[in-house]
């Protein structure tokens, strides 16, 4: 599926049969439900050769569906895809059917494909989290046989309460509906944090370790050197990276426990839960120092990929975005993406740690490991030239990542751009839009706008018509100035379709185009370390827009 797809891999085209997501439903529109379930598998069973697997949820009492039931569903059947896939099961077509007398997911497989073997993986997957038991993986290999677990020699499945049969008490109705609801929602919302944890977990660290093993990239640790960091190289963000492994699941965890505690009124919450997330951080940063020996590789990645994937997480229950079985505009969800990732950020910023509370002593020892001279250079910054650096991205909402490098890394994967190639023009995109604070502190701050204006003329030179790419560097310090202002422009010129397409004819131009910085930022001890952690948030956002 190209990297530009909108609708993710395992969310398949949905049909709506009822919009209310909470209406109890009585027993006569429950069987109605059913009756619209087996018309659908009798209807792909004929359209395909091969045998038809449906998804469904155990939902006692009268109320079949809610936000949470169909958040897990959608998000387990994303899951369960992948699986399906990695096993080498063929799957020809997929559907959904979203009804408040009960939702179901449909897979059509291959001729090939054989039964038996399917029926033990689907009764593996319904055995493999405690919270499993509330889903029901029913294979049929016709429209009026459907491969029991008995005909494997497979035991019946457990009630949800007790150790018995769950069909033994389901017909003496054993427990009490209450107490089976609870049950079943207490395992959708464990199941719900695991998969969306995990899921966010390794987009975060498959987009870190990609942007490592990106090259060239000026002044910065690639697959081949150190840039102009002589205390690092690939092996240290190894380390680094494996460190923060827990950091990007517990921050994916800490926005969906949010969304759970808003989703029942609990708003209070939200300042709870952002004073966590910046403990989580400032956890994560003392692990990255123990995994490099006391170098600090990723700070600014923890604190933007940390507020990313809470934002995220947090989305996932909204019935208008996540929480749906119909396709939703990409663009509505960046918005709200957008304006989580703001909210995010002002929270964290109200939080103990940064208002000077309790917590900021300890906060401050914390960071004093190597951080403390690259905060004061920030805090600088900040009070003398108004440069807010990654917190100021934060508070835009990422809004060059979301507006600027994301539209442009997918236009030249479009235009058959490697990702490599891709990644390595989208840093030097980011370079000339933003005020990157590691190249401020290490190149001083008229020098490191002189190299964004260079940068930019770049870009406006690939949008004339019959441009040639540079073959030479002109930057020289000390040169004529224009200001902010053209950073607008230059995003403009990169985006336009004249720009693309000639940098895409010119790649190889283009990339030798980019050594040359990297020459010149390593004999100068340049480094672009803000827009590498862009980068990193860029390939991570992309990541998840496919998981959608």
């Amino acid at each position: 599926m190209p990297e530009e797809a909108v609708v993710a891999e395992g969310v398949p085209q949905m049909e709506t049969a009822e919009k209310d997501l909470v209406m109890p439903e009585g027993l006569a529109a429950v069987l109605k439900a059913r009756d619209r379930r087996d018309a659908k598998r009798r209807a792909l069973l004929a359209e395909n050769d091969g045998c038809i697997l449906t998804v469904t949820l155990l939902m006692p009492g009268n109320v079949k569906t809610n936000n949470l039931s169909r958040a897990f569903l959608r998000e387990y059947c994303s899951y369960l895809r992948k699986q399906l896939i990695g096993q080498g099961f063929g799957i020809v077509h997929e559907e959904a059917l979203a009804d408040s007398g009960g939702d179901a997911y449909f897979y059509a497989f291959t001729p090939a494909t054989k039964p038996e073997r399917l029926k033990h993986f689907a009764i593996l997957m319904e055995e493999e989290c405690e919270w499993a038991r509330v889903l029901d993986l029913d294979l049929y290999v016709s429209a009026e046989e459907e491969m029991s677990r008995a005909s494997l020699e497979r035991p019946q499945r457990r009630c949800l309460i007790c150790s018995e049969s769950a069909h033994a008490c389901s017909r003496s109705r054993r427990h009490d509906v209450l107490d089976l609801q609870e049950k079943v929602r207490s395992f959708q919302i464990e199941g719900l944090l695991q998969l969306v944890s995990e899921r966010m977990q390794s987009a975060a660290i498959a987009a870190a370790v990609m942007e490592v093993l990106v090259t060239p990239k000026p002044g910065l640790v690639t697959s081949i050197d150190s840039g102009s960091h002589p205390d690092m190289d690939r092996f240290t963000y190894a380390n680094s990276i494996a460190a923060l492994a827990g950091y990007f699941s517990s921050a994916a965890i800490c926005g969906l426990e949010e969304a759970l505690e808003r989703k029942e009124g609990l708003t209070s919450g939200s300042s709870d839960r952002a004073a966590e997330l910046q403990r989580l951080g400032l956890r994560a940063e003392r692990r990255m120092f123990a995994a490099t020996e006391a170098v600090n590789t990723q700070k600014g990645f923890i604190y933007l990929s940390g507020i990313t994937l809470a934002a995220a997480a947090t989305l996932v229950l909204d019935p208008n975005l996540l929480a749906t079985f119909e396709e939703v505009d990409e663009a509505l969800i960046i918005k709200r993406w957008q304006d989580e990732i703001s909210r995010w950020t002002l929270l964290v910023s109200q939080a103990p740690a940064a208002t000077g509370n309790q917590a900021s002593t300890d906060s401050r020892k914390i960071q004093d490991v190597s951080a403390e001279a690259e905060e004061t250079t920030g805090e600088s910054l900040n009070r003398l030239h108004g440069i807010s650096g990654v917190r100021g991205e934060a508070a835009s909402g990422l809004k060059s990542v979301f507006d600027l490098a994301l539209p442009f890394y997918r236009a030249l994967r479009r235009r058959s751009i490697s990702k490599n190639d891709a990644a390595a023009i989208t840093l030097l995109l980011l370079l000339a839009a933003v005020e990157d604070t590691t190249l401020i502190k290490r190149a001083g701050l008229q020098a490191a706008r002189e190299i964004r204006e260079e940068i930019a003329e770049f870009f406006t030179t690939m949008a004339q018509t019959a441009a040639v790419c540079p073959s030479e560097l002109a930057w020289r310090s000390g040169g004529n100035e224009r200001g902010l202002e053209y950073i607008d422009q230059v995003a403009e010129k990169a985006l336009s379709p004249l720009c693309l397409d000639q940098i895409a004819e010119q790649r190889d131009s283009v990339i030798s185009y980019i050594e040359l910085w990297s020459d010149l930022f390593r004999q100068q001890g340049y480094s672009g370390g803000g827009a590498a952690d862009l980068l990193a948030v860029t390939l991570l956002v992309l990541k998840l827009l496919l998981d959608i």
